[in-house]
């Protein structure tokens, strides 16, 4: 490994850090953590990155999301959040200027992406996470960006109403209207519409084709569920193993936001935690989740429930990767594109990429190295930012 370059690529990054806002400098701890790598450190990541059978990337920003993440950890304010949920939202410019997302017609709360280029005819419902507290993030308008040039589709996500002001009952039907507006108005197939969700917005996808079903409406094509929450209670006992390698859930703040999400229903009642619904008759569903999260849990009940009950839902589990980790810049995010570009294509066949053992042997590992250095400051300021503004201080 060339010491001299990761020298100064940690320069870099911590040039960056100096130059954030003051609440973001404690991302120099993660800056502190890679500067490690300028020494024997460097390779003993790498080897720890080939054991875990993942990317260098990948394990680097977990270690400094990690880190971040518990410093910059605050308590929730349910008064601040009360009032910050009853604000009407507002697309960002940034959102307008680079990424060309518009409302959708006169919705002012829905907002719409086209491709530079469409291939496709299918229409992407997306539906984004934050524990249903909190606003699309940078992270979201990323991963969106990515989404919408790699797959050639047109994208629409509804900005539904956010707890604590709001429950499960009137964010569906928010989310419901949004959906049926598409096969109604704009007259869009349902087998032209693909549900993708993130986090919570994964867990509001499956009760809405729950629910979309007990209606007797057209239900879409199908369902991308990424790093779901499917069940409030997350009394599953495996997740206790789990809280202590995820770098960014946390079981007691998500509780609390759960709860207040939940409002009058009970937290098992199908609509909040739909992973208690029935699950019969609904279209096919790809679940996407990390090993080092702790929705990982309830994905794999999931599947054991899916080949029981000999339902059309896939789950994927991605060794050693975190919570919503196809947002990021590493080699497993792009697999993912890739599956969900078949997915949408109809592809049965996806050509992935090399195996990380594969890669060992390339001289293209000092370069992802390098990559990585130069990128760790700045994904890592991403996430655990977007956390720390989603999680408004809660004091009860």
């Amino acid at each position: 490994m060339n010491i001299q370059k990761l020298n100064r690529a940690v320069s870099a990054a911590i040039g960056k850090v100096f130059k954030m806002k003051t609440k973001h400098k404690i991302i120099l701890g993660a800056a502190t953590a890679f500067t490690a790598t300028a020494t024997g450190v460097a390779i003993a990541k790498t080897n720890q990155a080939k054991k875990q059978e993942r990317s260098l990337k990948s394990l680097l920003i977990e270690d400094a999301v990690k880190r971040a993440a518990a410093a910059t950890r605050r308590d929730i304010n349910i008064e601040e959040a009360m009032e910050n949920s009853q604000k009407p939202f507002v697309l960002p410019s940034a959102a307008r200027k680079n990424l060309g997302m518009t409302e959708l017609d006169e919705l002012t709360d829905t907002f719409v992406m086209q491709p530079e280029d469409v291939t496709c005819d299918t229409t992407i419902f997306y539906l984004h996470g934050s524990d249903f507290w909190g606003n699309p993030s940078r992270v979201h308008y990323a991963f969106l960006k990515k989404l919408v040039s790699k797959t050639g589709a047109k994208l629409v996500m509804p900005v539904y109403p956010k707890a604590p002001a709001h429950t499960a009952t009137e964010i569906q039907q928010m989310i419901l209207d949004r959906y049926l507006y598409l096969v109604n108005e704009k007259e869009i197939p349902g087998e032209q519409i693909v549900f993708i969700g993130d986090a919570a917005g994964g867990g509001l996808a499956l009760a809405i084709l729950q629910k979309l079903r007990y209606l007797a409406l057209p239900l879409p094509r199908q369902a991308i569920l990424i790093s779901p929450w499917l069940d409030i209670t997350n009394s599953n006992p495996e997740i206790e193993a789990l809280t202590k390698i995820d770098s960014v859930l946390n079981v007691e703040r998500l509780a609390v936001k759960g709860a207040h999400y939940a409002g009058d229903l009970e937290l098992t009642h199908p609509s909040v935690s739909p992973i208690y619904g029935d699950l019969n008759g609904l279209p096919k569903i790809t679940v996407i989740v990390g090993s080092r999260e702790i929705f990982c849990a309830d994905a794999v009940k999931l599947e054991k429930m899916a080949q029981e009950q000999q339902l059309d839902i896939e789950v994927i589990v991605y060794k050693n990767q975190m919570h919503f980790f196809p947002a990021l810049p590493i080699p497993e995010a792009e697999d993912v594109m890739a599956i969900i570009a078949s997915e949408l294509y109809g592809v049965e066949e996806v050509e992935l990429l090399p195996d990380e053992a594969e890669e060992a042997e390339d001289p293209a590992e000092d370069e992802e190295a390098n990559e990585a250095e130069a990128e760790i400051a700045e994904a890592a300021d991403e996430v655990v930012a977007d956390e720390a503004a989603d999680e408004t201080p809660v004091t009860e």
